[in-house]
């Protein structure tokens, strides 16, 4: 995205608020303290905020991916910066892992620890299409919570195998458009049957969180490729009366999953057209990722160290602190170099 492009909408702003959630979220998780995060509290266990975080950032995802794809010359070429932006950083943070983070935090001695099969089995994660692996050898194996070096990469094997999907519109060339359309209607119609009708028991493979994040990028794609002006109705008082309603009514009936899949994205997607001074989030970069992908192991090595063992609000602001420049860091010196290199292929 152009930088004139991005300083006219809230896509940053909402990305590295997304970011900031999912990392608040488990600073309570990882030290066992689900029970006290603030809007668990107050929604009665229904949400905490990484479920804000994660609507973010797969509704805004699915709609530039789509974009991205339309307004790709070749399904080369919209693979290629999916690559640039993605691989790269997960490459950085695999070596990282293994060379720096496995060594220091394993109870096994070096030479042991580069003995174990495991520890370049973990090199997986540079290609999350084909699933990962969250530990490595003895590390962090007394943390409360779980021993996982980064948790949060979950989310990006959702991501890299729905990139494909998208890939249907390359793929029946004229006919992607409507193909793809119709699958995302298909998939919405069956997740509504086997949740309202079948309490998720019909279809196992269409229940979970990975499932409802995946309808909510694929139905936030289908905003796109439906043409919805979402910046003409931006400042439609009446169009987010009507969401805001649905929205909070939507925990108290059957279809809550259902309409929250596709309310959510058109709410957050309303809220990234508003005009105003957050538009001026990304002027200096974009660090959601980084941000996004070194928190979960700075934390883990935080809480390995004994550090803020007992207060999650600190460990979120230590782990803000340490994050924060190492984003910036590879913003500048990686990410923003590698996108450079997205007409390399056409």
């Amino acid at each position: 995205m152009l930088l004139k492009e991005r300083l006219n909408n809230n896509y940053d702003f909402l990305r590295m608020f997304a970011a900031l959630c999912i990392t608040f979220t488990h600073s309570y998780n990882l030290i066992l303290k689900n029970d006290v995060e603030p809007l668990m509290k107050l929604s009665g266990n229904r949400f905490d905020f990484s479920f804000i975080g994660l609507s973010i950032f797969f509704s805004i995802s699915g709609y530039l991916i789509a974009k991205s794809a339309i307004t790709s010359p070749s399904f080369k070429n919209y693979i290629w910066k999916r690559f640039l932006r993605i691989q790269p950083m997960l490459i950085l943070v695999c070596l990282a892992s293994i060379l720096v983070i496995g060594p220091i935090f394993s109870s096994l001695s070096i030479n042991e620890f580069f003995r174990q099969e495991s520890t370049f089995t973990y090199f997986r994660n540079i290609m999350p299409l084909f699933g990962i692996q969250f530990g490595l050898p003895a590390v962090f194996g007394n943390n409360p919570a779980e021993s996982g070096i980064n948790g949060s990469l979950w989310t990006l094997i959702v991501e890299e195998r729905l990139y494909l999907i998208i890939g249907i519109l390359f793929l029946f060339k004229e006919y992607g458009k409507a193909l793809l359309l119709i699958l995302i209607g298909i998939l919405n119609l069956l997740y509504f049957v086997n949740i309202v009708f079948y309490g998720e028991n019909l279809i196992k493979y269409l229940s979970g969180q990975n499932v409802f994040y995946a309808i909510m990028f694929l139905n936030a794609s289908a905003f796109f490729l439906t043409n919805i002006n979402f910046k003409k109705i931006a400042y439609s008082l009446f169009y987010l009366i009507i969401l805001a309603s649905l929205l909070l009514l939507s925990p108290f009936i059957i279809v809550e999953k259902s309409l929250q899949i596709v309310l959510i994205p058109l709410l957050i997607l309303w809220i990234a057209n508003l005009k105003g001074k957050t538009n001026k989030a990304g002027k200096y970069g974009d660090f959601t990722y980084g941000i996004y992908i070194f928190s979960f192991p700075v934390q883990q090595m935080l809480i390995a160290e004994n550090i803020a063992l007992n207060n999650p609000v600190k460990l979120f602001g230590l782990t803000i602190l340490i994050v924060f420049p190492i984003a910036i860091l590879c913003w500048h010196l990686l990410e923003k170099k590698m996108l450079l290199l997205k007409v390399r292929f056409s």
